[in-house]
């Protein structure tokens, strides 16, 4: 039925029920309004529903009786303003505007996580220093243990066990929290890790199944490393570093990251030879030279052969290439005679 039909019926039903209304108010006559105004309300949502996009129309049956319902309480007015809102909203839609970024207010931070953050960069020696002073305040210790969460664990953790037999109790539960938060978080990376090469053995590709080995011996490397492991557990974690490594090195021998790792847990095992050896097939798989001479420095220096420590390290580069903690040892082996050197060992 053309629009226009539609129209025509509705307004005749509509004029007919108002008609009807206006002779009598008996029990027929509200009855044929009703019949009357519910056949045009039908018709003029039925037209309504006609003119919506078609995005609009589904649900059919409740968009209908929504329809329906403005035609049968609000006349003639509730279907046209249903209509005409659509067209309006469709014709002119609202500008979305995307927000890139959101404002948000500064948080306050205590007085500790201020400190802590202002000492961001203290040192391991200034701090051991401050926090083995047991005539100071013990809100600057705290402070400053607080700090130490922003050091590497490697220099954290010694200092933070040797806090354990301090006398003051908040500095021992302090000092037991941060370290027991490590330990549990490196756990965790283990166990996941675990789980990630036993997926990645059970698959065909060779690269998951390196790239979770690897990632294995690191953190039982970081066990050791960081003191977090000691005494039979730190041999256990090494053992697991050293296997691992050479499970890689098995399947892909041309990774330079691999023989390093693998050269530092055999230097921790004192097994020299082998790192040494090791470190001349890094070599080969063109492992980058400033990383090889700092580890065979510390081969020849375990074996005390000074003229060893000072060739290595005088084929370091440039301070300036060099990470920080490195340039004061390679000018030290750069300048001095070995000869001249009494180092007490």
């Amino acid at each position: 039925m053309r629009a226009w039909l539609k129209i025509v019926l509705a307004l005749v039903a509509e004029l007919c029920s108002l008609l009807r209304l206006d002779q009598a108010l008996d029990f027929d006559s509200l009855a044929a309004y009703f019949a009357l105004h519910a056949l045009a309300a039908a018709v003029s949502a039925w037209l309504a529903f006609s003119l919506l996009p078609a995005q609009y129309r589904t649900p059919a049956r409740p968009g209908y009786a929504l329809l329906y319902c403005f035609a049968f309480f609000i006349p003639v007015l509730g279907v046209l303003a249903t209509v005409l809102a659509v067209q309006i909203a469709l014709r002119f839609p609202k500008a979305l505007r995307t927000e890139r970024y959101v404002s948000v207010q500064m948080p306050e931070f205590s007085a500790v996580q201020r400190e802590s953050t202002e000492r961001s960069d203290l040192r391991a020696g200034d701090a051991r220093r401050i926090l083995k002073d047991w005539s100071l305040p013990l809100d600057t210790r705290l402070r400053v243990l607080v700090a130490l969460q922003s050091m590497r664990p490697k220099a954290a953790v010694p200092l933070l066990q040797s806090l354990l037999s301090d006398p003051s109790e908040d500095i021992r539960l302090l000092a037991y929290s941060m370290v027991d938060a490590w330990e549990k978080d490196l756990t965790l990376q283990i166990q996941n890790a675990r789980a990630r090469l036993a997926e990645a053995r059970e698959g065909d590709e060779r690269a998951p199944l390196v790239n979770s080995l690897q990632r294995l011996a690191e953190l039982h490397w970081l066990q050791a490393d960081t003191g977090l492991a000691r005494g039979d557990l730190r041999r256990f974690a090494l053992d697991q570093a050293q296997k691992l490594c050479e499970d890689v090195l098995v399947l892909d021998a041309y990774v330079p990251s691999v023989w390093q790792l693998y050269a530092k847990v055999l230097i921790e095992l004192d097994q020299l030879a082998a790192a040494s050896r090791a470190l001349e097939l890094a070599r080969k798989v063109r492992m980058p030279l400033q990383e090889i001479w700092p580890l065979m420095a510390q081969i020849a220096w375990l074996r005390r052969d000074l003229d060893g420590v000072r060739k290595y390290m005088s084929r370091l580069p440039d301070n300036a290439a060099l990470p920080h903690g490195m340039r004061g040892v390679a000018s030290f082996w750069r300048q001095r005679q070995v000869a001249a050197v009494d180092l007490h060992v």
